[in-house]
């Protein structure tokens, strides 16, 4: 299926399409197909040949790994607005992890030999993929030592606060459409701390839940709150 007037204006207003010429936009759009995936579905098994990049044009994913125990672990988060997967079709390797959708989600699938076709005739894409593997190594990095050395609490505070990098997830508005569940999911908590954190914000101002969704009063508090020490 070929992608849909939507998909294609999410294409060329992206922090990558803006800097394409009009005839690479429109190679890239008509090349890129749309998928849509539901609640609790996986969009991309570990093991997985990359032959996509992948765009979140509409919803919500966990990129996760389950243990051969069985544990699964939450690595991030992506909304609306943001791409992922490109280190694999970077390396032509298979997918290290797995990639399920947490609601209806509407997703753009760039071809792998397309986005490598990209990666040798524009320059403004290799400046967007450089800030976008950097940005995702930072991510990575503050995330782990955040979840070594945090509360419960403040870990909770911190993957909400990650959905507001403007460099990965340009697209995210002061009101996330997300849930307590949604939330314990993407943390690896239970939803009854998300419920107390969430609960602990509210009360400080720095956000006001709502049922299914959450407006953001106060990013840099959150931020705070979220990078404090141990000890209250």
């Amino acid at each position: 299926m070929m992608s849909c007037a939507q998909t294609k204006e999410f294409i060329a207003s992206s922090l990558w399409g803006r800097g394409l010429t009009g005839e690479e936009l429109q190679r890239v759009q008509s090349e890129t197909s749309e998928l849509t995936v539901q609640a609790g579905q996986t969009v991309c098994h570990r093991g997985m040949l990359s032959e996509y990049w992948y765009g979140v044009v509409d919803g919500l994913v966990k990129v996760s790994n389950v243990t051969r125990a069985g544990r699964t672990t939450s690595l991030i988060g992506i909304p609306a607005g943001g791409w992922f997967g490109e280190g694999s079709v970077l390396k032509n390797e298979l997918r290290p992890y797995d990639v399920v959708a947490l609601r209806t989600s509407r997703l753009a699938l760039v071809p792998a030999t397309t986005f490598h076709w990209l990666l040798g005739t524009s320059f403004p894409f290799n400046r967007f993929l450089i800030d976008q593997l950097n940005a995702r190594l930072a991510q990575f990095v503050i995330r782990l030592e955040h979840f070594r050395s945090s509360t419960p609490e403040r870990h909770v505070a911190h993957c909400l606060a990650e959905l507001f990098n403007t460099q990965l997830y340009p697209g995210t508005a002061t009101r996330l459409q997300i849930s307590q569940e949604e939330v314990a999911f993407l943390a690896g908590v239970s939803r009854q701390l998300v419920c107390r954190t969430l609960h602990r914000l509210e009360e400080a101002g720095v956000l006001q839940s709502s049922y299914g969704s959450l407006r953001i009063l106060d990013i840099q508090a959150l931020r705070a709150f979220a990078s404090e020490g141990d000890s209250d």
